[in-house]
Formats: structure tokens, sequence, C-alpha cells
């Protein structure tokens, strides 16, 4: 029976991640199709044995020429999209019970590479970062209708990774009423998000339940620095955990506006001070003028997009870092992260004790922590786990 989609074969002879569980199939690996297939088309790859090694949607731009959406021979067809997306959102709701924001679909995470769905309770945000992903748009949006009757659902196409796909981007309400703001709980505090702001999807869902665990490295009374805060997640859940007081750094107006909002609907707007502006800056200034801190958590964005940047973004990260670590008190403790897939746990790891030499500090690692659980991980597929963090303790008096 002559197959209903372009097949591809991959080079023999060649290591291919592909048959080890990662989803992604670069155009290197691929020995040409028996029709050139369209850009977002359904195809099928085999091996030199004619042997099935999946299905995926084709990308005609991006240097992963496919990415897998099932190994196999089955039909990808609407009631597959439709029970991928089910078994989704039944693990959100076995996981994140309680929790009205909340990673839905993580792209390679569930299977469905391209496709990212995060829930504000009644409300959804869509991103559709591939060309089978985004061609499909509008099934998706049927299929979350039918199952979620969310009340809004926008979305937030404006990723530079849809460049590669050859994808435009956009930006703004599928359905609903145009207002895309909203209070809702993320942790232990009621944030202030709009769906359109250019964080993510409003805010940081994949930190969400590392807010809360702030208050296991939190002593009564600890003065707290939360640098490149958004909206101060980790400053507010360390004032409502005990702390005495906390700084809270970011360069947008907007982010520290809503940090403000926050804390005060906390409880906690008396112990917190903001402050405007660039992180490494404010970190230097702050070494000159020799304050102490006995928590300091970095989260900044993302420094690189790709490998070749990795040696720059380490720079960065080991000028605050060295900076951090210089004013916390002794016995003090650094909460950091990178949300860099291109940088692995280790480089980052050796970065953070490259710069605690440099500042003549000894430090004990306390926990390592990743992002929330409806944001998945898939061993075989390593990009997934993109979020990647430290608690350590200086321990050197």
């Amino acid at each position: 029976m002559p197959a209903s989609c372009p097949v591809g074969i991959l080079v023999p002879k060649q290591t291919h991640r592909c048959l080890n569980g990662h989803l992604w199939v670069f155009r290197s690996e691929l020995d040409g199709f028996d029709t050139e297939p369209e850009a977002g088309q359904l195809v099928e790859l085999r091996d030199r044995r004619n042997n099935l090694v999946g299905k995926g949607f084709y990308s005609a731009t991006s240097q992963i020429a496919v990415r897998l959406l099932t190994r196999r021979p089955i039909a990808v067809d609407e009631e597959f999209l439709r029970a991928r997306l089910r078994l989704a959102i039944a693990r959100r709701t076995e996981i994140m019970a309680g929790r009205p924001a909340r990673r839905l679909v993580s792209s390679e995470g569930d299977l469905l590479p391209g496709l990212i769905v995060d829930q504000y309770a009644d409300r959804l945000v869509i991103q559709t970062t591939t060309a089978g992903m985004d061609q499909r748009q509008r099934l998706w949006l049927d299929l979350l209708v039918s199952e979620l009757a969310p009340r809004q659902v926008v979305e937030r196409n404006d990723l530079h990774v849809r460049n590669l796909e050859g994808l435009q981007g956009r930006a703004g309400v599928l359905l609903g009423s145009s207002d895309t703001s909203l209070t809702i709980n993320i942790g232990k505090a009621a944030v202030d998000c709009d769906l359109l702001d250019p964080h993510k999807t409003g805010t940081y869902l994949d930190q969400q339940l590392n807010h809360e665990a702030i208050a296991r490295w939190v002593r009564p009374g600890d003065r707290v620095l939360d640098c490149f805060c958004h909206l101060g997640g980790f400053a507010i859940h360390a004032l409502l955990a005990g702390a005495g007081s906390a700084v809270a750094v970011d360069q947008s107006e907007g982010s520290i506006a809503g940090t403000v909002r926050c804390a005060a609907r906390a409880g906690v707007g008396d112990r917190l001070t903001t402050s405007v502006g660039n992180a490494f800056d404010w970190l230097r200034q702050a070494d000159l003028a020799r304050e102490r801190f006995d928590v300091v958590v970095l989260d900044p964005p993302s420094f690189t997009r790709n490998r070749a940047s990795v040696p720059q973004a380490m720079a960065g990260y080991k000028e605050i870092h060295l900076r951090g670590l210089r004013r916390l008190a002794p016995g003090g403790r650094l909460l950091t992260f990178t949300c860099s897939h291109h940088i692995d746990a280790r480089s980052f790891l050796d970065m953070v004790l490259d710069a605690a030499s440099d500042a003549r500090r000894t430090l004990r690692l306390e926990a390592v922590l990743g992002a929330s659980p409806d944001h998945p991980v898939l061993p075989a597929v390593p990009e997934s786990e993109y979020l990647k963090g430290f608690v350590f303790t200086v321990v050197d008096d």
C-alpha cells in the first residue's frame, strides 16, 4: 500500500539521536524523500532497511527538518491530536491540583513538539512555534475549546524561534474579550498578569514551585536580594516565609510596578524595596557600597540564543555571580538559575564554582532545582531540561 505522506530515509552509518528517543531529526540526517514535502506537512521516516522510525511534521527552512510525533504506524489525525491533548490535561490535573496557573502543553515534553499552551484559570495562551503546528492552530483552538471551554484564548506567536521556521510573528486575542489582564494566584501570591506581556506568556510559570521552595532556605529576619525579579516571585515568597526585608531589581518599570502591587496585596509591601535598572549595574554599585545580603537570587533571562554565543553568555553569568557572591554574608544562601538549553547543568555549576573561587567563597550545595513539573523533561531530549538551578550556602567565615 503506498504511503499517504512523503517518506524520508535516514542517512546510513550515521549517529541518529532519534533512534534513541530524541524527537528531532536534522536535515543533515536525511537522505532525501520519495516526494518533496511541503512546510508543515506530515512525513514518515524510515531507515535503510525500511523500518519505521516515526512520523512528524516537516520544516522547509529550519535545520531541524522533522519533529517526531509518534514512532508507531498509526494515523496522525484530529483524534490523535485530541488524545495527546487529553493526556497533557490529565497529567496537569494530577500534578498541579489546586494551582490555577500552569503549563498545560509543553511541546516536546508532551510529545507535541512546537505546541505550548499555558492556562491561567479559565484563560489560555497558545504558541505554535513550528510550521506544522502553526498550520493547525485553528484545529488546536477548536480542540481546546471543546475540551476546556475557556473564556479567552490569546496567541503569543511573537517568538524569535518562529523565524527559523519561516513564520511571521503574531500576537493577539483569538477568542473572548480584548482585555488580557488578570489577577491570579501563582504560588502563594496573587499576581497581576497581562497575557500579552513580552515575558513568557504573562509570567514565568516554570518557576512557580521554586518561588514557594525559597521558604526552605530563608531564615527569620534575613535580608534578601532578588535580581532579574520580573514580578518579584522570589522576593515576595521570601518575605512571606519570614525574611526581614527584600530588594527586588528589574529593568522593566512594568515588572517593578507589578511587584509592588503583588507585595502590597500579600501584606509584605512595607518590607520590600524595589529598583528599576540593569541588574549588572545594580550589582556593581552594591559591590562598591559593600552591601550585605543573607539570600541572593539570580534568575536572569537567557543570555544566549545559540551555541555560538555561549562563551559570551558564560562571561555574563560569571560577572553577576562574582558580584552576588561577594555580597553574601557568611552563612548566606545563593539561589541561581539559567534558562538556556544551550548551557548544561555541569557547565553552569563549573562557572559558579569558578566565580566562587575568584570571590574567595566556599560553597556547600544544598539543592538542585529545575522547572515546575508542568514543564516535563524527557531525558532523551536534553533540550527539554532548559531550566537548571542550584542552591548553595556560603560556608566560609
